[in-house]
C-alpha cells in the first residue's frame, strides 16, 4: 500500500508542480515613459485605450485614416491626460508603405495596439469576393504592415531598455456568440 502511494505521489506532484509553473499569467506592460502606438485610435476603444496609457504616464500615438478625427481624438486624449505630446498619423493599414512611414515618423515603439478592424455581418452566399478580400486586407494583412514596419525598431528598443515590448492584437469577442450561421466576416474578425 506504502509502494502503491509512493508511486501515484510522484506523478501527481510532478503533474501539479508542472501546472503551477505553466499556468497563464496575466502581464503588466510598464507605460510610463514609454510610447505606445495605438491603431483605431481616433474612437472607440482605440481612444479609450489611448486616453488610458497617455494618463498612466505614456507618450502616444494614434493610427487612423481621418485626420480630422485623429485631431479630435487628439484633443480629447490632452484634454483628459494633461499630455502634449499625442502624436497622430492618417494611414490606411492597407497600405504597407504608408504604415511604414507613420511608424518611421512616431518614432521607436513600446507597445503596439493592432485595434482596427471591419465587421460586415453577411452571410457567404450574401457576400461579395470583394467585400471579403476588403475585410481580409484590413483586419490581416492590416496587422502584419503594422508588426512588420514596427517590430525592428521595437525589438531595438527593448535591448537598449531592457524593459518589455508588447503587441496585442484587438478581436471581436462575436466569435465566442452561439450563432447557427457564421458570417465569414466573423469568422474572419474573431480569429484575430
Amino acid at each position: 500500500a506504502v509502494a502503491l502511494l509512493l508511486l501515484l505521489a510522484t506523478p501527481v506532484g510532478l503533474l501539479a508542480a508542472l501546472a503551477l509553473l505553466t499556468r497563464p499569467r496575466a502581464a503588466r506592460i510598464p507605460l510610463k515613459g514609454r510610447h505606445v502606438f495605438i491603431t483605431g485610435g481616433s474612437s472607440g476603444i482605440g481612444l479609450a485605450m489611448a486616453t488610458a496609457a497617455a494618463r498612466e504616464g505614456a507618450r502616444v500615438s494614434i493610427l487612423a485614416r481621418n485626420l480630422a478625427r485623429l485631431e479630435e481624438a487628439r484633443a480629447a486624449i490632452q484634454r483628459d491626460s494633461g499630455r502634449d505630446d499625442v502624436g497622430v498619423h492618417a494611414a490606411d493599414v492597407r497600405d504597407a508603405g504608408a504604415v511604414a512611414r507613420a511608424l518611421q515618423e512616431a518614432g521607436p515603439v513600446d507597445v503596439l495596439v493592432c485595434n482596427h478592424g471591419v465587421f460586415v455581418p453577411q452571410e457567404l452566399e450574401g457576400q461579395d469576393v470583394d467585400e471579403i478580400k476588403w475585410m481580409v486586407d484590413i483586419n490581416l494583412m492590416g496587422s502584419f504592415h503594422l508588426i512588420k514596419a514596427a517590430l525592428p525598431a521595437m525589438k531595438a528598443r527593448t535591448r537598449e531598455t531592457r524593459l518589455p515590448g508588447s503587441i496585442a492584437i484587438m478581436s471581436s469577442q462575436a466569435g465566442q456568440v452561439d450563432t447557427r450561421r457564421p458570417s465569414p466576416a466573423m469568422q474572419l474578425r474573431c480569429s484575430m
